[in-house]
């Protein structure tokens, strides 16, 4: 334990960055998964199209639908197969 403690005071300036860095990627990684909407969440208008954002994965649409009590949630939107394969 004190061996630990000891090394962690020595390299702290070395240690700065690295701890930083992933600091930083895991706030980006769920700020962006935050904002995103995503299946099955509420929406206001219906027939609106968005993109559900992930980070490593392409974007894929959203379409606000309504479901059979009323309530308006966000559901995966068909994409069209040809226009999907030209890109």
């Amino acid at each position: 334990m004190w061996k630990t403690q000891d090394y962690v005071r020595r390299h702290w300036p070395t240690l700065k960055a690295p701890l930083l860095g992933i600091a930083i990627g895991v706030t980006l990684f769920l700020g962006v998964h935050a904002i995103s909407p995503h299946p099955g969440q509420s929406c206001s208008r219906l027939g609106q199209v968005t993109e559900e954002w992930a980070l490593g994965m392409p974007t894929r649409p959203l379409i606000c639908g309504a479901t059979l009590s009323g309530d308006l949630r966000y559901a995966r939107a068909i994409e069209d197969e040809k226009k999907t394969a030209l890109q």
